[in-house]
């Protein structure tokens, strides 16, 4: 949990939090205004989901499923529609899993079997499956407090290698095995997602995050027995080689001459991420494509080197629904291959090109309601099934509705429903993508962020959905916290290069910035004396959680907290942070006293993640976007 991806978000753990669950959680301004279409009525299917979820839970299941296949269909066809979407073609996915427990995994060179790792219930294993047999040989034993990630088979076939952490340590070690199990043998120290072979097996190149010149990543080659160690190219942040713990965004090329990598900082465009290619003899750096992905988790080479596999998220709003992307060589043209919207967290490819293995990742969500944080009396109100059903922003209404953010309409939008579930309305439609709704203390506006304009922004509308108003006008702005008075809303922005913490008046016009170091995700205390967010001192500190003055200025208090780059929330007597912590794959809500007493859990649930969550106005309800992650390895063939 301590994985490190460093634009636009710049956190400390997010990244392989994520890949690690199968899952993870974000100026001149004239002031425009936008119509929005009035809120719709529930659909039938929601309509029969929801009495569905009354009764047994055999019938949840089974309905979540039916959900899962529509969404898949109807999304399908909207994309398709709106022209959006080339990929509804005759492309065959095969599962090679199905327990839903898959964390890594990498197919051989011949295709003729995968080596993969599990999760259960928080000890790894790690498993060769035979494809044609689909046979299991277990390779290593499942042991606690240990994490596998970036498998990757060496050139021939015969040996794999992988990283390796135990839980205690910050640095992953990069390990090698024979493909049937055997002796580990240790490669290297402090590697940074998966290596990437030369051609001829001699060498592998991996990306470290940390270069003992504080502020920088760098590529490095390595002789194929870890020895022979040596820098090919350095960059400083803000410009960075951003990577993902695990996942591997160095390729070397089929024709051995370069290497692609993953390059982001300000010079690729509001810190987005774009992929280039490394001469290995002299470390020069060449763009390959100017697309610009909110993000990159992994670059595969095609063998002819036609192109690359790309597995990202175009835009923010995308976070859990990364895809797999064939990009065109020298041109740069991008085009999504895989036929689906699930999300993607982790592929390989076979020697010949013609079939990819990957990391396929269902994620179902329902909204509850907890009295008194009290599990034994949680009530599901509503069956999200496959659509996301609060995992990008829940909240609650002064009245006692609840407003979410859900993908039932083929969109990514904002919906109200009662706290019983009936009265469900959706308040957002063709208007872009839309997250992270945040209501007022008056209980007159929906403050959220949308991606309607082109970048990520802050918007206003009223709680019915209608007069919806852009606020802010910068490159990335996230992250909504609205003080008691509902007069002011704090957000992230990285307009000044790096996160930071801004305010502006709930009418409008010109934002102020609130802090000058790096800092996000502020919450505003129920006073509305304090706010905390994460922080830290400088570019290559790690996060720390803190409390500022309202007004801003330097952190009053900064301490350690569990669980890293995620958002805490205000309990609601003001005395403690509360967060969602999972332990052996089950999630809690605990709170952390701030004047340093011990952590108490607060719900006591036996199952399921928590994806979400949010304290009702009077403190004595949580709102949870609650379910379960499914990841299992397909093969995807005939997908270029």
């Amino acid at each position: 949990e301590d994985g490190e991806w460093l634009i636009p978000a710049e956190k400390g753990e997010g990244p392989d939090t994520a890949v690690m669950s199968g899952e993870a959680s974000t100026r001149h301004w004239p002031t425009t205004t936008s119509d929005s279409p009035g809120p719709q009525s529930m659909s039938s299917a929601e309509y029969l989901i929801r009495g569905i979820s009354k009764n047994k839970s055999v019938a949840v299941i089974a309905a979540a499923v039916f959900v899962a296949i529509l969404f898949g269909i109807g999304f399908a066809i909207y994309k398709y529609r709106n022209g959006t979407d080339n990929t509804l073609r005759s492309i065959k996915i095969d599962k090679l899993t199905t327990d839903g427990k898959t964390v890594s995994a990498a197919i051989s060179p011949d295709g003729k079997h995968a080596i993969y790792s599990v999760d259960e219930g928080g000890a790894q294993s790690m498993w060769n499956k035979q494809i044609a047999t689909s046979s299991n040989v277990p390779i290593i034993p499942p042991a606690e407090g240990v994490e596998y990630g970036g498998i990757q088979f060496t050139p021939e076939g015969n040996f794999v290698t992988f990283l390796k952490r135990d839980k205690t340590s910050s640095l992953y070690m990069l390990y090698q095995m024979p493909a049937f199990g055997g002796t580990q043998k240790k490669l290297a120290t402090d590697v940074d997602g998966a290596v990437s072979y030369s051609p001829d097996g001699k060498q592998f190149s991996f990306i470290r995050g940390n270069s003992p010149e504080m502020g920088e990543s760098t590529v490095m080659i390595a002789n194929a027995d870890g020895t022979g160690e040596r820098v090919l190219a350095k960059r400083k942040r803000p410009e960075t080689f951003p990577w993902w713990r695990t996942l591997g965004n160095v390729a070397w090329a089929p024709d051995g001459k370069t290497i692609a990598v993953v390059i982001g900082g300000p010079t690729t465009g509001s810190g987005l991420m774009d992929v280039a290619e490394l001469n290995v003899d002299d470390g020069s750096l060449k763009p390959i494509t100017k697309k610009g992905w909110y993000e990159i988790r992994q670059i595969l080479w095609l063998p002819d080197k036609s192109g690359l596999l790309v597995m990202g998220a175009e835009k923010a709003s995308d976070y859990f629904r990364q895809q797999i992307w064939y990009l065109s060589y020298p041109d740069g043209e991008a085009r999504r291959i895989n036929p689906d919207f699930n999300n993607y967290i982790g592929m390989s490819v076979t020697a010949d090109g013609k079939s990819l293995a990957a990391i396929q990742s269902n994620r179902i969500s329902n909204i509850w309601v907890v009295p008194n944080a009290d599990a034994s009396r949680a009530v599901q109100i509503k069956a999200g099934g496959a659509n996301q059903e609060g995992t990008d922003g829940i909240a609650w209404v002064p009245d006692g509705r609840i407003v979410f953010y859900s993908t039932a309409s083929g969109g990514d939008d904002l919906w109200i429903v009662n706290n019983d579930g009936t009265g469900v309305k959706q308040l957002t439609s063709d208007a872009g993508t839309n997250y992270d709704p945040v209501i007022t203390p008056d209980g007159r506006y929906v403050v959220f962020v949308s991606e309607r304009a082109g970048q990520p922004n802050i918007w206003r509308m009223n709680l019915d959905g209608s007069d919806a108003r852009q606020l802010t006008f910068g490159k990335t702005e996230t992250n909504v916290s609205i003080t008691p008075d509902s007069k002011w809303i704090f957000f992230d922005s990285t307009d000044v290069g790096f996160p930071c913490i801004w305010k502006i008046s709930i009418d409008g016009g010109e934002p102020t910035q609130v802090t000058t170091r790096y800092t996000e995700d502020a919450e505003v205390s129920r006073d509305g004396k304090l706010f905390t967010s994460q922080f830290r001192e400088n570019a290559t500190a790690s996060w720390r959680q803190a409390l500022f003055s309202i007004d801003g200025g330097e952190p009053l208090k900064v301490f350690d907290l569990p669980g890293g780059d995620i958002s805490f929330r205000w309990s609601p007597d003001g005395r403690s942070l509360t967060q969602e912590l999972t332990t052996k794959g089950v999630t809690n809500v605990w709170s952390y006293p701030l004047d340093g007493g011990q952590p108490k859990q607060l719900t006591n649930f036996k199952n399921d993640q928590i994806f979400n969550f949010r304290w009702s106005p009077d403190g004595k309800s949580l709102v949870l976007a609650r379910g379960t992650v499914m990841a299992d390895l397909v093969m995807i063939r005939d997908f270029k």
